[in-house]
């Protein structure tokens, strides 16, 4: 990279994407974690957002909305946040830092739909980080798209305004995009109405997301079981470093996802911000659509603030079977299915060489289950292999995100990192197809 270039990190360009953009000074975003010096983070609302708005359905509570998700980030991490109204609209301009202001606007000005230019039908919000050489973040500034519609209210066709303002203040707050479909930082974000039916659940934090920034800025004063760390490498059989791998450590007891992150150029990995506990670490290739294998690395005990190592070796040899998308009501999307305890629901997988015969599908937690002879196969076009398969949820299962495991006849392997999540919050309100109690 060029000294003191300015550089764009775009997510996934597809339909209902939210794709964010980092501007920094000459610091290599993926080499290292960027945060705040400062634990109190001073917010400038626009009064783009308070007024009026062709962009947000008439009657929608945003003040609400922004405060609910600032609020989300400030209770679980060592962070506060001073929120203020400015008569600022637009972004700052690409360059080695921008005003000093960290700006929330939705206001059509040149500058912000010069920001959209090339991305206008596919994104639902930007944000420009700027940083210093030490990595530490001096201005951030959120963009929601002036050429989209947002609501709070759960409107099919529009995004959800408290769950894109989530998502972006976590770039605010310098997380990466995450692997887990379920999470708050996945780099995707669908419509209101994906699958059919209402849901807002990205409103609420993952546990990934949660790690996330306790491994930033520490956990809230008070909490008693955190913050542990895993530290670890992955390396070939030949002994050479397995980089851009997704490892993520799942709950023994509960299957639960609780924290996501991908190897470095060396291999190494630290998964930090962790509550105390017992974990399963797998490993998978970074991208869905590759047929790729995955495996377990091990497994280990955390206490409070204990940091340990894990180590491992993995074969990443290409697989007959790829799992890339999961969904029910007979649609299929990038995005995690959201589920509700004590039900049973038809869920549906896509992806390549999925035949119902033969084929076992299982998750690492008791309190998930597939129904015996239920799984089916559907005929999508050559393009791609879909089953559906009936799911059963125990009315215990915790809240949070579990993954998808399938295993062909022939003993290929395929998974998907959080492919179903359990409503968080009385603010994640999902209606799916009930199949029984």
């Amino acid at each position: 990279m060029k000294e003191f270039l300015i550089i764009v990190i775009a997510g996934i360009l597809a339909a209902c994407a939210a794709v964010n953009i980092f501007a920094n000074s000459a610091v290599n975003a993926e080499a290292q974690h960027l945060r705040w010096n400062n634990r109190t983070i001073k917010i400038a609302v626009s009064n783009s957002l308070l007024q009026q708005s062709t962009n947000i359905k008439l009657n929608s509570d945003v003040a609400v909305a922004i405060r609910r998700s600032l609020e989300k980030w400030a209770d679980t991490a060592d962070i506060e946040f001073l929120q203020d109204v400015s008569d600022k609209q637009s972004v700052s301009p690409n360059g080695v830092a921008g005003d000093g202001i960290s700006l929330i606007t939705i206001a059509q000005t040149p500058e912000n739909v010069l920001f959209f230019l090339k991305d206008a039908n596919t994104t639902s919000a930007k944000t420009r980080v700027f940083y210093n050489r030490r990595g530490i973040i001096t201005e951030a500034d959120i963009v929601l798209n002036p050429f989209q519609q947002f609501s709070t209210d759960g409107t099919f066709g529009t995004f959800d305004l408290e769950s894109v303002l989530t998502h972006e203040i976590g770039h605010l707050l310098g997380l990466r995009h995450s692997s887990v479909l379920g999470a708050a930082m996945l780099d995707g974000m669908g419509m209101n109405g994906v699958f059919g039916i209402r849901d807002s659940g990205g409103r609420s934090l993952a546990e990934s997301d949660i790690a996330s920034i306790r491994e930033l800025y520490g956990a809230k004063t008070g909490t008693d079981d955190c913050c542990a760390r895993i530290n670890g490498k992955l390396t070939g059989l030949t002994g050479r470093p397995s980089s851009n791998i997704n490892v993520w450590a799942e709950e023994v007891e509960t299957g639960r996802i609780a924290a996501q992150i991908n190897t470095a150029s060396d291999g190494s990995f630290s998964l930090g911000g962790l509550r105390a506990g017992n974990y399963a670490l797998y490993w998978k290739a970074v991208d869905n659509r590759s047929k790729s294998s995955f495996g377990q690395v091990g497994t280990i005990s955390l206490e409070p603030g204990e940091s340990r190592s894990l180590a491992g070796k993995i074969v990443n040899e290409p697989s007959a079977l790829a799992l890339t998308q999961v969904g029910f009501n007979g649609q299929l999307a990038d995005l995690a299915v959201p589920l509700s305890a004590g039900r049973s629901y038809t869920m549906y997988l896509g992806g390549q060489n999925l035949k119902a015969k033969g084929l076992s599908i299982e998750f690492k937690s008791p309190f998930l289950s597939v129904s015996k002879n239920s799984i089916i196969s559907h005929d999508y076009g050559d393009d791609i292999s879909v089953i559906s398969f009936e799911i059963n949820v125990n009315a215990d299962i915790p809240p949070g995100d579990y993954s998808i495991f399938v295993t062909g006849d022939r003993g290929e392997k395929a998974c998907l990192i959080g492919g179903l999540t359990i409503n968080k919050s009385v603010n994640a309100v999902s209606d799916g197809p009930i199949l029984k109690d």
